[in-house]
């Protein structure tokens, strides 16, 4: 049966993997649990079950709101997802407060969660 993962193009976030590490760039996203949010949640369970990840990093662009209800939203759907997945690492990119407010939010047993202010280092941590 085929995959019903959303395709990226469709949607106003990007990814790409770089080596066993999946990168959501989720780019200027302002909204409360709208389709492109929604859509990247289903790409993110559906993605990073698959055995080439094993590690995740949510990238926050400099446009990016998170209001108080959709760092609860994402802290609820986002530690679900990273329990889901199975995966080790899930890290989190802003250049402000943003990565450190989501990572606030999340409860994911079995995973190393961190923030951080730069993608290289984010990608170094998650394949070390």
């Amino acid at each position: 049966m085929a995959s019903q993962m959303p395709d990226p193009d469709d949607y106003e976030w990007e990814f790409e993997t770089r080596g066993s590490v999946g990168i959501w760039f989720m780019n200027g996203w302002q909204g409360f649990a709208d389709e492109d949010l929604e859509a990247a949640s289903n790409h993110y369970r559906e993605r990073g079950t698959q055995d080439d990840i094993e590690a995740t990093i949510a990238v926050f662009g400099d446009g990016t709101n998170l209001a108080k209800e959709t760092q609860e939203y994402m802290g609820e759907e986002w530690s679900a997802n990273g329990e889901y997945t199975g995966v080790d690492k899930v890290g989190f990119v802003s250049d402000g407060i943003a990565a450190m407010a989501v990572k606030s939010h999340m409860d994911i047993p079995d995973a190393e969660v961190e923030s951080f202010d730069r993608l290289d280092t984010a990608v170094e941590w998650a394949q070390s």
